[in-house]
């Protein structure tokens, strides 16, 4: 199971909201996908994070830095090529990282988690 995979099921198992994966290849030299995602409160934002550390870590890769946990409005997951951001909804509204990155194309949420 690729990294991109393992935290975008990780997102989809405990029912994120509204998940996006950006195709950041050839955008940014940092990272190749960045996966937004909205937990309803604070305690579902921490449980998708222990998710996605859960899964990086079983699928033989690494978390490089977690930003936010303190507070779980937006919480950012830093796994080298890809970065997770789990906000809060008053959050995810409040900076719009979909309209930032407005023109970085989209990658289907099911092909991902349907992918071999």
């Amino acid at each position: 199971m690729n990294l991109l995979k393992a935290i975008t099921k990780a997102c989809d198992d405990l029912k994120a909201q509204d998940i996006q994966i950006l195709d950041m290849t050839g955008i940014s030299p940092l990272i190749d996908y960045m996966v937004i995602c909205s937990g309803r409160t604070d305690r579902q934002v921490n449980a998708i994070v222990n998710k996605v550390k859960e899964e990086v870590y079983k699928n033989g890769y690494n978390v490089k830095h977690i930003e936010g946990a303190n507070r779980n409005l937006w919480v950012l997951i830093d796994c080298f090529d890809v970065i997770c951001h789990v906000f809060q909804p008053d959050e995810r509204i409040k900076y719009s990282l979909e309209r930032i990155w407005g023109e970085v194309p989209r990658i289907d949420v099911q092909k991902v988690l349907e992918s071999e």
